[in-house]
């Protein structure tokens, strides 16, 4: 597998009226269906383009991103828009500054085809989610289309489901919201 990083000096286009229409992040967190006293976690934070509006329908949430400069941008605006309930951590990878089984729920938004260690990262993504807690992977679509990543660094719905079964994770559901997005959800059943 190819990993890609993308580069924080472009991270102004992570919130661009082009990205906010083709996945509005209220929609994608409708669809999701949250309960407002669930303690979520967004792994891959970057500025912010679901941890504030999920912010606004949870208990809880831990943002973590390896960019400081991701992290840092997310505290401006989680200052500017007065959200209390957002713990802003920096994390390594595949190891989050979390206790086990902390959250509900967890949200990974783009990252996965970044990732070096798929296998570890699902594996951390195990421990922090409570038993009966949900994961929702978004990722790029593994079609060409006009914007993201090459197709050589997207990933199939197949290889999400070989690393996350792999893991102990159950699929129960997907969603397909534009022809550049696809959403897959696992449960952690033990």
């Amino acid at each position: 597998m190819s990993v890609h990083k993308f580069d924080p000096e472009n991270r102004k286009k992570l919130n661009s009226k082009q990205r906010l229409s083709i996945l509005p992040p209220a929609m994608v967190l409708t669809d999701i269906g949250l309960g407002s006293q669930t303690i979520w976690a967004d792994i891959g934070c970057g500025t912010g383009f679901f941890t504030i509006p999920l912010a606004n329908e949870v208990k809880q949430v831990y943002a973590l991103d390896i960019r400081a400069e991701m992290l840092s941008d997310l505290n401006e605006s989680l200052t500017q828009r007065q959200i209390h309930n957002v713990k802003v951590l920096q994390s390594e990878e595949s190891r989050f500054p979390l206790p086990d089984q902390l959250v509900d729920g967890i949200i990974t938004s783009l990252v996965l085809h970044e990732v070096e260690q798929p296998s570890e990262f699902f594996r951390e993504l195990y421990r922090i989610l409570q038993t009966g807690g949900r994961l929702v992977v978004i990722e790029w679509a593994k079609a060409s289309t006009e914007m993201g990543p090459p197709i050589e660094h997207r990933l199939s719905i197949q290889q999400l489901d070989d690393w996350a079964l792999t893991t102990g994770f159950v699929k129960t559901k997907s969603w397909q919201w534009s022809d550049n997005f696809i959403g897959i959800e696992y449960k952690r059943v033990e």
